[in-house]
């Protein structure tokens, strides 16, 4: 790809008229009659038109410079006088020009081979030599700068025009202008195409496709060529309701499982909740009764030593071993005989483990109807999730089974009858096929041949470019674009470009060639990289356009205010250059490059016009 750096005119003794301009956005906005829309016509000029319109400001100039750089980030400039004629090439930036230039012709004519325009900047711009058809018999021409004008050099007068944006005005190259949208949608060109052939080997072809065809045709005549066999099934509609109501009914039966599975693993966290609790409780029991017969024991020991105080009384005195004195109380080498305080010890202590005994009872009881409580609850909950999983494994399962198997065989007379009838379409269109063919045989003349369309695939892909560019500029909604290979122009949300208004028509327009410029540039598909378009926003109200037809369709201001937002975001690796009468907001302005022209009322550092004013 390529992007245009500077566009200059040169006269003797004259200043040079000259306008720059850089990668991504750039804005030329100004008052009319200032020389915008000149500067296209240069552009249109230095790319092989004709003549220069004619402009009394540019008569004195003798010399069109445009300055272009590659991607490469080589330059050439291509030079040509004013008044028509040959080019001369350099492969320097203007300031650099000297002797050594190469000549080459605006196009080429007749069966010449030599340099021109397109031979020197297509190959700079990396796109290759290519031929496009340009008939229905097959001929091919070259692809060149001209082919693709429309696509990106768009004046006032056509951007607001009813025409294709492919082939422009109507004329005899439409044909190779519509291949080369072909050829910038796929990178591939119609270098295989064969002309027509003569009307022996053309007929040779027909008879032996009609063989292929009669061979194809022989088994399915014998299922379809009969009246029966052509009558298609009146119950397609009520199969389809078969086959909506048993899904239905398969995703309520879905939908009941999971409720019965989640209530059943609810179950069973409750139904395990009890058994933890039931093994604590009986826990609990077991160390309780326990507890009670160590009290028990402790009762026992305690009542043999109150028991046991009544024997001390009871016993003899002796003689003390020490003095042989008898051991009396109070004797001093024996011990008291009175037993009532061990006995008083006995039955307090004794007391104390009744008392814990009655409270080991009590929590004993409690522990007991916590246990019955428990189990209540357990026996209630493995009820309910015996009964769930009955509900699971007697009723909805075989109702699921039972559901899935009639639905498989409703979808598998479907697709039987489906395949019949895809087998009946083909059987009906090789019947179209063969009575063709053998129109064609009995025709004297050469069939005329068909020809493949767009793409769709790559058609598709540069549709959804030109939706996201309208998304960008706030289109109403979500914008469905398509395109009418017979206008050769989008539609857009079911309504063809050509329908609406001028100002709309010329907001679709910029939106077309924006969107296959990026296309071009995401998938490296052969395109020069760079847009100049004129007044997209400003609805060209000439004389000279009274044969426009349609209404003035202004656009909405925010389309025109996202217009300027997007533009703003342009990538530096392709370039577009919007000339305009309306000036882009400051905060544009000043992301862009931005150049103004104020006409005769210039003041102090404002440019005039392009070319700049007497002295």
């Amino acid at each position: 790809m390529f992007q245009i750096r500077k566009i200059l005119l040169r006269g003797a003794g004259l200043e040079d008229a000259l306008v720059k301009f850089y990668s991504g956005a750039n804005v030329l906005a100004g008052e009319s009659d200032t020389g915008k829309s000149f500067l296209l016509e240069c552009l249109n000029f230095i790319l092989g038109a004709d003549k220069l319109k004619y402009v009394d400001e540019a008569v004195p100039y003798t010399h069109l410079f445009v300055e272009f750089e590659n991607s490469r980030d080589e330059t050439i400039t291509l030079v040509r006088p004013t008044g028509g004629g040959n080019l001369t090439a350099y492969r320097v930036p203007i300031a650099d020009i000297s002797e050594g230039g190469e000549v080459i012709a605006p196009t080429r004519k007749g069966l010449s081979k030599g340099p021109d325009v397109t031979s020197v900047l297509l190959p700079f711009a990396d796109i290759q030599e290519a031929r496009l058809r340009k008939n229905a018999g097959g001929e091919t021409q070259r692809f060149t700068v001209r082919t693709i004008e429309p696509l990106f050099l768009i004046d006032e007068v056509a951007v607001i025009d009813q025409h294709s944006p492919v082939t422009g005005k109507p004329g005899f190259g439409d044909t190779a202008r519509k291949r080369a949208l072909s050829y910038i949608l796929t990178g591939i060109d119609d270098e295989s195409v064969a002309a027509a052939e003569k009307n022996e080997i053309v007929k040779a072809r027909l008879k032996a496709k009609l063989e292929l065809v009669d061979e194809m045709l022989q088994p399915l005549n014998e299922r379809f060529a009969h009246p029966d066999g052509l009558s298609a099934s009146t119950d397609d509609a009520e199969l389809d309701s078969l086959i909506g109501s048993l899904t239905e009914e398969l995703d309520e039966i879905g939908s009941t499982r999971d409720v019965i599975q989640q209530k059943s693993q609810e179950a069973t966290r409750n139904s395990l909740k009890a058994d933890s609790q039931l093994l604590g409780i009986r826990e609990l029991l077991s160390r309780y009764r326990l507890l009670d017969e160590r009290y028990n024991s402790d009762l026992d020991r305690l009542d043999f030593i109150s028991e046991s105080s009544f024997y001390f009384d009871a016993l003899q005195d002796v003689p003390c071993p020490v003095c042989d004195q008898l051991m009396t109380p109070g004797h001093s080498h024996g011990s008291s005989s009175d037993a009532r305080p061990i006995r008083e010890s006995a039955v307090a202590e004794a007391a104390k483990i009744h008392a814990h005994r009655t409270d080991l009872a009590a929590a004993v009881r409690d522990l007991e109807i916590r246990r019955a409580l428990v189990e209540g609850e357990k026996k209630e909950v493995d009820s309910e999730l015996e009964s769930l999983q009955e509900d699971l494994n007697r009723t909805l399962t075989p109702r699921l089974e039972s559901t899935t198997q009639r639905l498989e065989q409703l979808v598998s007379r479907h697709t039987e009858r489906e395949t019949m009838r895809v087998e009946r379409e083909r059987w009906q269109s090789l019947v179209k096929l063969q009575n063709d063919i053998t129109s064609s045989l009995a025709d004297s003349g050469v069939p005329k041949q068909t020809w493949a369309g767009l793409p769709p695939d790559e058609l598709r892909a540069f549709c959804k470019e030109v939706e996201a560019v309208l998304v960008e500029w706030s289109w109403k909604e979500a914008p469905r674009v398509e395109f009418d290979e017979k206008a050769f122009d989008i539609v857009v949300d079911d309504k063809p470009r050509q329908s609406h208004g001028k100002g709309v028509r010329a907001i679709l327009y910029a939106a077309f060639t924006i969107g296959l410029l990026r296309y071009a540039a995401s998938n490296s598909r052969p395109h020069p990289g760079v847009i100049v378009i004129d007044s997209p926003l400003t609805s060209y109200k000439k004389k000279n356009t009274q044969s426009v037809q349609g209404e003035l369709g202004q656009i909405a201001a925010g389309i025109e205010t996202a217009f300027w937002q997007s533009l703003a975001r342009t990538s530096k690796d392709i370039q577009v250059i919007v000339i305009e009468n309306k000036e882009p907001p400051s905060d544009v302005a000043d992301q862009v490059h931005y150049q103004w022209f104020a006409g005769k009322g210039a003041k102090g550092s404002e440019r005039a016009g392009f070319i700049p004013p007497k002295s």
